[in-house]
């Protein structure tokens, strides 16, 4: 079988209220040709659940457990088990516009490119929302600028052969593993491609959990270290990964309920097979 030129790795974990909205975007794709890959941590939701129905409208798709959970060790470990020419990094939580492969693969194709990420669109159109995003596309523009460019482990696309050459992203780190990976692939030689089309839609969700402010200023403090070189392998700051940190009270007893009605339907079957 010919292999795909995509590989979508999702590293998730306890992310059943958001990743259907993802793969739905995925299931949408003009451009077919790729995989999906969902590296899921032992969730303790129905992450695993929700995602098994999908394969019908995405035959490619792939769900690989593991009991370790870390981010960059899911991305690294669904990079070892891809098969595409290029992987395509997204968080559980992001969405996509239906010809988001298909302009991403003609703009690999038109300028060459082994290295890649977008701007991104808030998930509202909260103006706080707006704005924050707009000085993050800035942002992103002006550390490319002065030679230290960055772009975030949810929207990042990479060759196969650049992501083995430079290792992966390196899982000792706390956070900022995707800032380090993209620093270690220019120091290879591999410059990033920033594309204002087409655009990601990112999800604010931890800036509404935990405030802005409080967001914003662990984003400077981590910044700080980067432009000082200096690896992130200690944590500075809580910074938790899981989508059950961000549910509302409703979701939460629609979880629970969900809990005790798969627990009784096991029971039943183990009950009708004795």
């Amino acid at each position: 079988m010919e292999s795909p030129r995509f590989s979508v790795i999702i590293p998730t974990l306890n992310e059943e209220a958001y990743l259907p909205k993802l793969l739905t975007c995925l299931s949408r794709q003009t451009y077919r040709e790729f995989e999906v890959m969902v590296v899921d941590g032992s969730s303790e939701d129905a992450t695993v659940a929700v995602a098994k129905p999908f394969r019908a409208s995405l035959p490619k798709l792939s769900i690989v457990t593991t009991s370790k959970r870390n981010v960059s060790y899911q991305r690294n470990l669904g990079a070892q088990k891809a098969k595409g020419e290029y992987f395509v990094f997204f968080d559980a939580d992001v969405q996509i516009p239906k010809s988001f492969l298909k302009r991403i693969w003609s703009a690999i194709v038109k300028k060459k490119s082994m290295l890649l990420t977008t701007w991104i669109t808030p998930d509202s159109n909260k103006a706080n929302d707006i704005v924050i995003i707009a000085i993050s596309n800035i942002a992103v523009e002006a550390a490319k600028a002065i030679d230290r460019p960055f772009a975030g482990g949810y929207n990042t696309i990479v060759h196969r052969s650049v992501f083995s050459q430079v290792g992966g992203y390196n899982e000792k780190f706390k956070i900022s593993e995707d800032h380090d990976f993209i620093q270690r692939c220019l120091a290879a030689g591999v410059q990033l491609t920033i594309l204002r089309r087409p655009r990601l839609t990112f999800s604010l969700r931890r800036m509404r959990r935990y405030g802005y402010f409080s967001i914003i200023r662990k984003y400077a403090q981590a910044g700080v270290y980067q432009l000082l070189k200096k690896p992130i392998t200690k944590a500075l700051f809580e910074y938790p990964m899981g989508g059950h940190l961000y549910r509302t009270r409703k979701e939460v007893r629609k979880n629970v309920l969900g809990q005790l009605e798969r627990s009784l339907l096991r029971s039943v079957k183990q009950w009708l097979s004795a």
